[in-house]
């Protein structure tokens, strides 16, 4: 063999290798609790499932709330919220839920919506001022069609946009990074940039920033005191990954892509979200009632929710992942019953349904 390709290959080798010993100096290895080997009750045996899947699915944190007949019947927090130092995730820990923001966004233009007198099939320069109205293929684009991603909208993966600094990124400079709609073709298309800009309509119409607005309208109203949509490009406390090859954890930073995202930068606790999950699960006696139905509009299921199949059981809800962290909230509301799952690990094992689909298991029974 050529000395030149030997050297080439010991030299990609190495590098691999000194690769390796850096994942692995920088990575954590799994968290391991010891889970009950024979649960005796309902509770103990979801304890279980949670413990066991730490370290199955390389979860970092874990935190589970379950709500049955109107009442929150389990609510509990497993693992760590920093590995580093060692400091457990509780229902108090501030977690970012990604796309479950949009739950959010969706329950506050709702409430807009009822108090301003307009449908969900309203246009969206009918509400914009008049020295601010949006270019007319865009200007035209109703809310429904921005709460079912079929406007014809997609996100934008050009270099101006990825290169943006912090000062650019504010919601309210949203129509500069906004690409024409597909207006020949609505077929459904998933895309951040519909919610996105429905919170931008929503801070024009009302003169008031985004985060006060859903903090008002829709946080204050299920008693989430602790929730709010963060307007700094980095959080805080750090998301996780499996590493390249190590079966251990290594920490990803998550970096909001709008300052804020009315799409995917809304930070809860827990506590906060079980409070939210009780009401939705409420129906007409739970505080989002109204806008449940100003979002259903003479159909089933509420614009803005996806249709999320667990146990053959037909839930209401929405996934979120994104920079490390993972989350599902769902309910069925003909059977009162609704679950969330919120972690600090990014999910490349399915265990959003995975966990939920056996812990359904257990409360079936």
């Amino acid at each position: 063999m050529n000395w030149k390709i030997k050297y080439a290959i010991l030299g990609i080798a190495f590098w691999l290798l000194l690769f390796l010993a850096w994942e692995w100096w920088q990575s954590y290895p799994k968290v391991r609790l010891t889970p009950k080997s024979h649960p005796e009750s309902r509770e103990a045996t979801i304890d279980s499932i949670l413990v066991r899947s730490l370290s199955d699915f390389l979860i970092p944190g874990i935190a589970v709330g379950i709500v049955e007949d109107e009442k929150i019947t389990y609510l509990k927090a497993f693992g760590y919220e920093n590995l580093e130092t060692k400091d457990s995730l509780t229902l108090k820990s501030q977690l970012p839920v990604a796309s479950v923001s949009k739950i959010f966004t969706a329950l506050a233009l709702a409430n807009y919506g009822l108090a301003e007198g307009f449908s969900i099939d309203t246009a969206v320069n009918a509400l914009m001022p008049r020295d601010g109205k949006l270019p007319p293929e865009i200007g035209q684009i109703t809310f429904r069609e921005l709460l079912e991603h079929r406007s014809g909208l997609k996100d934008s993966r050009s270099i101006k946009n990825l290169l943006a600094q912090e000062e650019k990124r504010k919601l309210s400079l949203l129509p500069d990074y906004l690409t024409s709609p597909d207006q020949q073709n609505k077929a459904y298309r998933y895309a951040d940039v519909n919610f996105d800009l429905i919170g931008y309509v929503l801070e024009a119409s009302s003169d008031r920033r985004f985060g006060d607005l859903v903090r008002d309208n829709t946080l204050e109203a299920a008693g989430m005191a602790q929730s709010f949509f963060s307007e700094e490009r980095l959080f805080t406390s750090p998301g996780h990954k499996r590493t390249f090859l190590w079966k251990r954890i290594q920490p990803e930073n998550l970096k909001f892509e709008r300052l804020p995202s009315p799409s995917s930068s809304l930070v809860l606790t827990a506590d906060d979200l079980s409070k939210a999950l009780l009401h939705l699960c409420r129906g007409s006696m739970g505080a989002f009632d109204q806008e449940l139905n100003w979002l259903k509009a003479g159909t089933e299921s509420p614009a803005g929710f996806q249709k999320i199949t667990l146990q053959n059981i037909e839930f209401f809800g929405h996934f979120g992942e994104q920079g490390g962290f993972s989350s599902i909230l769902v309910y069925a509301p003909s059977l009162e019953v609704g679950l969330f799952l919120i972690c600090n690990s990014e999910d490349k094992y399915d265990f959003r349904k995975s966990i939920p689909s056996e812990i359904i298991k257990v409360i079936a029974q």
